[in-house]
């Protein structure tokens, strides 16, 4: 997982809130049997006298097998005392782990780790700060593999289209282990920006870091941070994009295309191979116009280890509002 630095602090102050809470409610618990079981006070604070006299014993005593005797004997009695104190708890309507502990999550008792290992609340934590660093949750209620449909193609678009979802699949089921970019490309409206979101999700679901951005944003985000003197947020900005595990760039070629955005785009390309980090590219431009806005060398940097996917038809949006329309009363 690639989150950052803040991100991780945020996730270790949910956790510190949750012990914080779960303290708070275990006295809260422990004031309340008290009050309404007298007998539950006596049983524990003589659970207190006996360890006291145990170890005072301890510290007298010469003799290893007496000190085992001592801590045996010990042992015994608290165990009746707890099953005592379980008993008043269910006689008076009280589950018997009702003072166990309180904890939003028992398998890791709100730590956020079992072992060394990150629990599986932690990791959930993660996805979730995931979704919402990625700039896409709202974009996937939309685009998602739930609501693929091969209804509005036919023929040749038909198999476009059905190459194109085996081969997001594929990249899907070999992420991480085959380093592959992918370029959709082709019409308005046919699907591109509907298969990134749908490979963003099931991705984001498996716990990988994925940031989206239109290409209007992505360098307009840079540009905005270019200048400024203090390159700090610049540099954090750029992580980001070259860090993540999966970058998506939608609409590539909606962007005022100058020198600066080729420039960083080739660099960010770059970037991203050299690291091994793989791009979606969806745009409404054909191989060539790419290669002649945006020059040969990026052309190549982009279609080096890439799975190309043309995708053809008419504008699918287009076709579910003239259907809307149809269909109301």
């Amino acid at each position: 997982m690639a989150l950052t630095n803040e991100e991780y602090e945020k996730i270790r102050r949910i956790y510190e809130e949750r012990r914080r809470r779960d303290d708070y409610e275990l006295v809260a618990r422990k004031e309340e049997v008290a009050r309404r079981i007298p007998k539950y006070r006596e049983l524990e604070e003589k659970i207190a006298d006996l360890s006291m006299e145990c170890s005072r014993a301890l510290i007298c005593s010469d003799s290893a097998e007496e000190r085992r005797r001592l801590m045996d004997n010990l042992h015994a009695e608290v165990l009746t005392l707890r099953l005592e104190k379980k008993r008043l708890l269910e006689e008076n309507g009280y589950p018997r782990d009702h003072l166990d502990g309180v904890w939003q999550c028992p398998k890791c008792r709100d730590t956020g780790f079992i072992d060394g290992e990150k629990c599986s609340c932690f990791r959930q934590l993660e996805i979730d700060s995931l979704y919402d660093a990625s700039r896409i949750r709202l974009i996937l209620e939309q685009n998602n593999f739930s609501l693929l449909s091969y209804d509005y193609y036919k023929g040749e678009d038909l198999r476009f289209f059905q190459e194109a979802v085996r081969n997001c699949r594929e990249f899907i089921d070999n992420f991480r282990e085959d380093y592959r970019n992918l370029l959709l490309y082709g019409t308005v409206g046919t699907g591109k920006s509907f298969l990134s979101g749908c490979v963003a999700k099931e991705l984001l679901d498996k716990g990988h870091s994925i940031i989206y951005f239109s290409a209007q944003q992505l360098f307009q985000s840079i540009s905005a941070l270019y200048y400024d003197h203090d390159k700090s947020e610049l540099n954090s900005l750029y992580e980001r994009i070259y860090g993540s595990d999966l970058l998506i760039i939608d609409d590539l070629g909606t962007e005022m295309v100058n020198e600066f955005t080729r420039t960083q785009l080739f660099t960010v390309l770059n970037e991203r191979a050299l690291r091994r980090n793989p791009v979606i590219i969806s745009t409404n431009l054909d191989l060539e116009n790419i290669r002649r806005i945006y020059s040969d060398r990026l052309f190549s940097r982009l279609a080096d280890n890439c799975r190309i996917c043309r995708l053809s038809g008419k504008d699918i949006r287009l076709q579910k509002k003239l259907e809307a329309e149809y269909l109301k009363p």
